[in-house]
């Protein structure tokens, strides 16, 4: 790496091409995109580029990472802070990062196909563990936390539910746009069911709607 960059400028080279690949995968997939349209994303040399990134392979499974841990990170914060609370987190606390997770341009899963996010699950870090739930992990310490609060929350179907949010997107094909976001939406709404539960009023509501 050339030595005229500084710690600083380096990371934010690293942050400034990150974005530029999320807009190039967004905009050409993962088999059509290369280290040009990166580099002349990011306004940098291609030589630049594999200062930092020995492929685009590495590139992408570390866009996935960081990815991944900044809502790892927001999530845990949120269980954390409940806790010292003496409270499990709410579940509109829940919902607003799930719904705010699966609907992002960079929810990995919108913009590759099956063959191609098996390839990059591969070459994640030894730190990132990825199935195609998008935080099955998680999702437990946010169920255990529900129950040590009197709750009685099913966390195999949460991350199951979580599981067919992925492969709905991995399908996204199939479905009309507007489909697609409301299919998600119910899953979303499902996984919650299964932590928190169903109000009565809720069931009386859903019962109502089925009469009608």
């Amino acid at each position: 790496m050339p030595a005229i960059f500084t710690d600083e400028e380096r990371e934010g080279l690293r942050h400034t091409m990150l974005d530029a690949g999320w807009t190039c995968l967004l905009e050409r997939g993962y088999r059509a995109m290369r280290v040009e349209d990166i580099a002349r994303e990011a306004g940098i040399a291609p030589g630049t580029f594999y200062g930092f990134f020995a492929s685009k392979g590495d590139f992408v499974a570390e866009m996935v990472a960081e990815n991944r841990r900044a809502l790892m990170e927001e999530l845990y914060g949120l269980v954390a802070q409940a806790r010292r609370q003496g409270r499990a987190p709410e579940r509109a606390e829940v919902d607003a990062w799930m719904r705010a997770a699966w609907h992002s341009d960079r929810a990995i899963f919108r913009c590759v196909d099956v063959a191609d996010f098996h390839k990059i699950r591969r070459a994640l870090p030894g730190d990132v563990s990825m199935g195609p739930e998008l935080a099955g992990g998680v999702l437990s310490s946010v169920a255990e936390a529900i129950a040590a609060a009197g709750g009685a929350p099913d966390a195999e179907l949460a991350a199951s539910l979580q599981r067919v949010c992925a492969l709905t997107l991995l399908a996204r094909d199939e479905f009309s746009p507007e489909v697609l976001e409301r299919t998600l939406d119910a899953l979303i709404d499902a996984t919650l069911d299964a932590l928190y539960g169903r109000t009565q009023e809720e069931i009386i509501q859903n019962q109502g709607d089925a009469d009608e």
